[in-house]
């Protein structure tokens, strides 16, 4: 079971204790409780998802959101020292070998997959094109789940400003009446605030997440796939190294470069030795 993501929850109790406490330091709370501006804001916003969007899309909805609470751990270097180690493993036992070695990376679809393919003796461009489609289609999938936030996000904010016509219409209409004035002003107002807090403090970072998780997890697919077409090329260890710690920060590659290939737990051969 994947963690939750603490930064993700620190954000977005930050956000809403901030405004909570500033509508609470400034007036009442219950003043910024408007029934037509919850009724526009949620209804509008829900008839926008239907008619954007099918059923079958619609039910993935809460799993999209709950993945900006969950962590997915990338961690670049620990990949590229996982690609050398296969590398040293596929340079001593031959590539075929390599579908023994596989069974070890359950936890890990993508680059247990690109070793079977690796093993079955795939031509170069059909690993590549086979891998590639892999990362495509999961990229379109995520897109799909992001571009139900991005429409939520929009349409909050545009749904405020029509709450703010709705309030503000009838009150010109009865400028002679003061008392109506107050209720058709609240409308006007608060739902533009529901519409502003959903939109910039929830919904907008949301998406940010969940499409910077997606161009990480992009990159370090790009990673294993080229690691394992150098593999397949016979490169060197330490020329594959070279060209992929091009993806770590500074930091990590001179790191990398000093202390070398960390040891992980050997992986043990038992099989005859493939040429």
């Amino acid at each position: 079971m994947k963690k939750l993501m603490g930064t993700s929850f620190l954000g977005l109790g930050i956000g809403i204790f901030c405004v909570i406490y500033s509508i609470h330091y400034s007036g009442n709370l219950k003043s910024f409780m408007n029934l037509p501006s919850i009724l526009i804001i949620i209804g509008g916003t829900a008839g926008a998802l239907i008619l954007a969007f099918p059923y079958e899309r619609l039910k993935t909805l809460g799993s999209v959101i709950a993945r900006a609470f969950r962590r997915d751990h990338i961690d670049l270097q620990g990949d590229i020292e996982t690609i050398l180690e296969i590398s040293e493993f596929a340079k001593k036992n031959g590539t075929l070998a390599l579908e023994n070695m596989a069974k070890q990376y359950d936890n890990d679809e993508f680059l247990q997959k690109g070793l079977y393919l690796l093993a079955d003796g795939l031509a170069e461009d059909m690993l590549v094109a086979t891998m590639q489609n892999d990362i495509y289609f999961a990229q379109k999938r995520h897109k799909q789940g992001h571009a139900m936030i991005d429409l939520i996000a929009s349409s909050v904010t545009s749904l405020g400003l029509m709450g703010t016509y709705i309030g503000l219409i009838p009150m010109l209409e009865h400028l002679e009446d003061p008392t109506s004035l107050g209720p058709l002003m609240a409308i006007e107002l608060v739902t533009s605030f529901y519409g502003a807090f959903l939109s910039y403090v929830i919904f907008m970072p949301l998406s940010r997440k969940l499409k910077n998780m997606s161009s990480e997890e992009a990159l370090r697919k790009e990673i294993i796939l080229e690691g394992l077409v150098d593999i397949q090329k016979g490169k060197n260890p330490r020329i594959i190294q070279e060209e992929l710690i091009a993806c770590l920060t500074k930091k990590q590659a001179k790191t990398m470069q000093k202390n070398g290939k960390k040891s992980k737990k050997p992986f043990e051969f038992k099989g005859k030795k493939v040429a």
